[in-house]
């Protein structure tokens, strides 16, 4: 009689087994697809403070006319990508941007979700110029709400991808703004009040903070990115679509 039970109970197990994997498998699947670094690895050998810091000198050093963040079609997506990570762009603004990008084949994927930053001109005055002055002004100090999808799944908790103390801290870092910056700006010049602001097309020390991914590189095809994010300022928000062709 214990024999049969104990053979009823291996069934019956073996079953619910079955039953749980086939429901559990597309899911299952569509995680292992899409692999994010973890907030406190090192992925492709930095952490993701460093891969913030290398994505603000990335997003402000290309010219206004072919730059990535203000591009609204994902035309020029390509624009000083290098080695084996590409960066993707957020927005300046707060409208809703749609982009279609081509990405090769085995390149991992860093982009801010919601993110800020501050950098002091070399002829700014001393006491602007210090770390921690730098540090406070480029801090997020509106809390974060976030929402990503990669393919239609969600990914679990993105305001623990953080790029200040409690996540990854970004260090400081210098940014050379190009001719046809997209603040405008030229050396020694005027801005439309009439101030001159910079001796130099250098921002010395700067500082950031945000919410960023670092994805593992997505199997070839097409995918579709998604993230909706506010915070970090008053008044910010980011809503942007990546329409991608990995190949």
């Amino acid at each position: 009689m214990e024999q049969k039970c104990l053979q009823k109970l291996l069934v019956l197990t073996v079953l619910v087994m079955a039953l749980v994997g086939l429901n559990a498998h597309p899911a299952v699947a569509k995680d292992d697809d899409i692999v994010i670094a973890p907030i406190s690895s090192t992925p492709e050998g930095q952490t993701y403070g460093r891969w913030a810091a290398e994505w603000w000198q990335w997003a402000e050093g290309i010219p206004a006319d072919v730059n990535p963040v203000t591009d609204t079609t994902g035309e020029h997506c390509a624009q000083r990508q290098v080695d084996n990570v590409w960066f993707l762009a957020g927005s300046f603004g707060s409208d809703p941007v749609v982009r279609t990008c081509e990405i090769p084949s085995g390149k991992s994927l860093f982009f801010p979700l919601i993110n800020t930053s501050y950098g002091a001109f070399l002829n700014d005055p001393p006491a602007t110029r210090t770390e921690e002055f730098v540090r406070e002004k480029g801090s997020c100090h509106k809390p974060a709400q976030i929402s990503v999808q990669i393919d239609g799944f969600t990914i679990p908790s993105p305001t623990g991808f953080f790029t200040g103390p409690s996540g990854s801290q970004s260090p400081f870092f210098n940014v050379q703004l190009p001719p046809h910056n997209v603040f405008g700006l030229v050396p020694g010049g005027l801005t439309s009040h009439g101030k001159k602001v910079a001796s130099e097309l250098v921002l010395s020390p700067s500082a950031e903070q945000g919410y960023y991914l670092f994805v593992r590189p997505l199997s070839p095809g097409t995918h579709t990115i998604r993230w909706t994010a506010s915070g970090c300022e008053a008044g910010f928000s980011q809503d942007i679509t990546y329409h991608l062709t990995v190949a």
